[in-house]
């Protein structure tokens, strides 16, 4: 029993010490992450407020309110809401199509055939604190589709505005 417990002590020691020298690390690198609280963001040109693991080298090109809205009123868009179904039926961009990007295999065989390849494509979920949306864009670009934009404002900024929504099932 001894010899277990002298084996044991060192690892735990060894975990404790890896543990407090990562989280010193965390707290002076300038790109540390929040232990605590909401995780920073990033401000891109435009001020266009983006998570942290949005990479513009290789994600899809991010929106603003503005320019969602002069999208919502061109033919042939397709707005994309990656919430969950709860959130879709309570409210809406107007004319939003719901894939759920947590759910993404089980809704995309039902919800991509309705999108056709070669449209543009406007991803949104909550705001710009959910990354719903960046996520899938990267799945459906993943798929196939070249010409998606992420509106990280979402459905709270666009709520804000006044525009158009919906409720229920019906795009």
């Amino acid at each position: 029993m001894s010899s277990f417990s002298n084996k044991i002590k060192p690892a735990l020691i060894l975990i404790l010490v890896a543990a407090v020298i990562g989280i010193v690390y965390n707290i002076v690198s300038p790109k540390g992450i929040a232990l605590v609280g909401s995780w920073s963001k990033q401000i891109l040109e435009g001020n266009i407020v983006v998570p942290p693991s949005y990479d513009k080298s290789t994600d899809s090109p991010p929106i603003s309110l503005a320019d969602a809205m002069s999208l919502y009123n061109s033919p042939n868009i397709i707005f994309i809401d990656a919430r969950t179904k709860e959130d879709y039926l309570k409210g809406h961009i107007k004319g939003a199509l719901n894939l759920y990007m947590e759910e993404y295999d089980i809704w995309a065989p039902q919800v991509l055939p309705k999108v056709p390849k070669e449209a543009i494509i406007v991803t949104y979920c909550g705001a710009d604190e959910c990354e719903l949306s960046l996520f899938l864009a990267r799945n459906m670009t993943f798929d196939g589709y070249k010409n998606i934009k992420i509106f990280f404002g979402g459905w709270e900024e666009w709520v804000k505005a006044g525009l158009p929504t919906s409720t229920g099932e019906n795009p």
